[in-house]
């Protein structure tokens, strides 16, 4: 465990850029930004922050000593560099930290136990705080034993620094083989989106045409049996792009990274004798195609819940709801002629008879039966003699059939 930092006060001073009017200026020749506003800070291993034009100007003819006060380092132009941070303590902070990790570059594979590996980074975290916070004793103190290990160990370091190096390298590695293969599914992914796109213009295309040499009357049948077609190819298409997805997992291509790898057929069996009991093999019973609400605006229902008679026997509203609308959404997209594959007669006849008894005669109080027309006519008791022919005269043109769209159920 690391101890919590020391006071700031035993840590060396860095200056800042900024003057009591919060204006960047240069600590020595006292620029202000506003003044120039190409000008670069630069520091060396004192962390004192130069402008660039200073840098110039007092190490053009070679090494000099730092210009602030009470430094007494020997700098040189070629060291100085611009800050990664704006605050120079972060970046001396880290610079430390760097130079700490480089001689301490154990991993947890070179200790015994995990206690030896958590005393090791206890004592570099120790060493490491004395070097960015510590007093100037603690600071000295630091540093000699950072340099003595760096002397004992110096075949060991360079021994994990190469390892270090060829992990980073396989690493890079991996990752560039990862977005390689991404782009590759990317391009995939476009290429079978553009593939769909033209699909669906020639199906279209297909479309229209059945419905412009289809039979009278056959127009939203010829669609709907068209649609069911698709869909089925589509299924089909689905379930060979899963294997597909499968056998390439199982030869070893590359893998989505963080996303599980496939079970094999042994594995599956395995996982199968081992795993919890499934009491419906896994399967979602849950609706797809609706949502059961708590609660529905119906009067029966709403009497209902203030009769103990009806709540003693344990009446379950949810059920009620469960089962009304399982019973309204069973059978959607469901074509029982297409399963069974009537003829195209029979099929002609049986739309024909729902489009003639659109409009079903109803039965008055006195049992005479009142038929009544597109046109708003009434027919009597007298006028049911003449028969069919009335009948389809009273009935009228064919009406405008409109596609209707399963797929949005």
């Amino acid at each position: 465990m690391s101890r919590p930092p020391p006071s700031r006060s035993g840590a060396l001073a860095t200056p800042t850029i900024t003057n009591a009017d919060g204006e960047e200026q240069c600590p020595i020749c006292k620029t202000l930004r506003y003044m120039n506003p190409t000008m670069v800070f630069l520091i060396n291993t004192c962390y004192h922050p130069l402008c660039n034009n200073c840098v110039d100007r007092l190490f053009e003819n070679g090494p000099n000593q730092c210009p602030y006060v009470n430094c007494h380092l020997t700098l040189r132009k070629r060291a100085f560099r611009t800050p990664t941070f704006a605050d120079l303590t972060v970046e001396r902070e880290v610079d430390i930290r760097r130079r700490v990790a480089a001689v301490f570059n154990k991993t947890e594979a070179d200790f015994e136990s995990l206690r030896d590996y958590n005393d090791y980074l206890d004592m570099v975290e120790s060493l490491t705080m004395d070097l960015v916070y510590g007093d100037e004793r603690a600071h000295r103190a630091a540093d000699t034993k950072l340099r003595a290990w760096e002397d004992e160990h110096r075949a060991e370091i360079e021994r994990n620094r190469r390892q270090g190096e060829r992990a980073r390298e396989q690493t890079k590695k991996h990752f560039a083989a990862e977005q390689k293969a991404a782009a590759a599914r990317r391009a995939e992914v476009a290429k079978l989106e553009e593939e769909e796109r033209r699909e669906k213009a020639r199906q279209r295309e297909e479309d229209l045409d059945m419905l412009a040499s289809a039979p009278q009357g056959m127009a939203n049948k010829v669609l709907l049996k068209k649609r069911g077609q698709e869909r089925a190819e589509a299924a089909a298409e689905r379930e060979a792009a899963a294997l597909r997805r499968a056998a390439a997992a199982a030869s070893g291509e590359f893998t989505i990274k963080g996303l599980k790898k496939k079970p094999t057929a042994t594995t599956a069996s395995v996982a199968d004798d081992t795993g919890p009991y499934a009491p419906f093999g896994n399967i979602n019973l849950r609706p797809s195609r609706y949502v059961v609400q708590d609660r529905y605006k119906n009067e029966i229902l709403d009497g209902l819940r203030s009769d103990s008679a009806q709540l003693a026997g344990g009446y379950s509203f949810a059920e009620y709801y469960s089962r009304a609308l399982f019973e309204a959404f069973a059978g959607l997209a469901v074509f029982v002629a297409d399963e069974k594959g009537l003829d195209s007669l029979r099929e002609v006849a049986t739309v024909e008879a729902g489009m003639a008894a659109a409009d079903e005669p109803s039965v008055s109080l006195d049992g005479t039966a009142d038929v009544r027309t597109k046109g708003g006519t009434t027919r009597g008791p007298a006028e049911d003699s003449e028969g069919d022919v009335q009948m389809a005269d009273a009935v009228g043109p064919e009406p405008a059939t409109t596609p209707m769209d399963v797929e949005a159920f």
